[in-house]
């Protein structure tokens, strides 16, 4: 799917310009045209988005993970009791206390009130509601079971903020360590060293190779500590601004699945984000070609998404789910026997569930796992360095002992 910025004039010869999001240029035509619209231009823009796979992105909501869970169990539960969308999203709105999401409500009402769908609304606001939503509403609106969509949903949606707390709990720590790491090294470097340094200097040591090179780095640091905050400071904004991007997303994802630390991690999470979105749909009624779809179109991680491709061309041959799953790097043989077994009795929806549940339950092993194995290795690198200092700095204070004074 893509988004195209047009220019038109409508029935009564008013001149519109918006976004619409279609499969390519010739389907938006086509849509703007059963409009009644007299299109005047139309080009392909970019849209950065959310998408299903960088979920794990944290930094790039303007509106909270919780305001839009809670959003979408209120709109479900709504919908459910018989209140038309509409009015629904005004009665949303006027209670909203988020400014940003409060502005984002009036536009989704005026969209809907104005006769556009609700996915097409949700399409305008790609800086707040992620590409899995706005596809799998589609979905919903297309098989008529937009209710039963809002509702797994909302589940879903409260599930994965519960998933990124534990994540931003779990790397807590390493930060934090990593932090003071770097703080005691700069310290030791830019004000400890050098005194030793100058105390070396005064009784005219033949330093070793190790304490050389530690005075030559920490002279270096003292002397140039400002460029050297300064380098410290844009390194860490470049990093941060590459995993913002939806390149470097995808590319520092794809190469977790291939760190032997964090791929049980990785390919457990995809395996819960696929499971839980085929079983949510499945249970809203909706045929598995069009969810696998829309899946595939949310997803933009080459090894998961590639499996999610595969799943839906056998479905297309006329194959099953286990056969396209056979040696795949994402889901492991446990999956897919549940997976076959859910084909066999045609419990596939359930079968689904289960699995995003017990590896849910796995991921949280995974990440255990991988801070239990990181935690040690990041001590231990800060105990060569140390270590290295130590004996740089302590080697010439034991030949130091040795020398009478005259």
């Amino acid at each position: 799917m893509a988004f195209y910025q047009y220019q038109a004039k409508d029935s009564n010869g008013k001149i519109i310009t918006d976004k619409i999001e279609a499969e390519n240029q010739s389907s938006a035509v086509n849509i703007l045209e059963n409009k009644g619209y007299i299109i005047t231009s139309i080009d392909e823009v970019k849209e950065e988005g959310q998408v299903l796979d960088t979920d794990l992105n944290l930094f790039n909501r303007r509106v909270s993970s919780e305001t839009l869970s809670t959003f979408l169990i209120q709109l479900s539960i709504m919908i459910k009791c018989g209140v038309s969308l509409a009015e629904a999203l005004q009665s949303l709105e006027h209670g909203e206390d988020n400014p940003t999401f409060k502005s984002c409500l009036e536009d989704l009402r005026s969209r809907v009130y104005n006769g556009a769908s609700f996915s097409e609304a949700l399409s305008h606001h790609m800086d707040i509601f992620d590409k899995f939503t706005v596809a799998m509403v589609r979905v919903g609106e297309t098989g008529g079971v937009l209710e039963q969509v809002l509702v797994k949903l909302a589940a879903s949606s409260k599930r994965r903020t519960a998933l990124k707390g534990q994540i931003i709990g779990a790397l807590a720590y390493p930060c934090v360590l990593l932090i003071v790491a770097g703080i005691v090294l700069l310290v030791l470097m830019g004000f400890a060293v050098p005194r030793f340094a100058e105390l070396f200097t005064k009784a005219g040591l033949e330093l070793p190779i190790a304490t050389k090179i530690l005075i030559s780095v920490s002279n270096f640091v003292s002397t140039n500590w400002i460029a050297v905050l300064v380098a410290f400071v844009v390194l860490i904004v470049m990093i941060v601004y590459y995993a913002l991007t939806e390149s470097g997303r995808n590319n520092l994802v794809e190469t977790s699945l291939k760190i032997p630390v964090l791929r049980d991690v990785s390919k457990r999470y995809f395996v819960v984000q696929i499971a839980e979105s085929m079983g949510l749909l499945l249970q809203a009624g909706v045929p598995l070609r069009e969810l696998l779809l829309a899946i595939e179109n949310t997803m933009t991680i080459p090894t998961p998404k590639a499996t999610v491709q595969k799943m839906k061309d056998y479905i297309d041959q006329g194959s099953n789910l286990k056969a396209a799953l056979d040696n795949d790097p994402i889901f492991p043989p446990m999956a897919q026997k549940l997976i076959e077994t859910g084909e066999t009795t045609g419990t596939m929806d359930s079968m689904f569930n289960e699995i995003a549940t017990y590896y849910d339950e796995q991921l949280n092993s995974a990440i255990k796992a991988a801070l239990s194995i990181m935690e040690p290795c990041l001590i231990v690198i800060m105990a060569v360095l140390v270590g290295f200092i130590m004996i740089a700095v302590f080697i010439p204070l034991f030949k130091m002992s040795f020398i009478r004074p005259k």
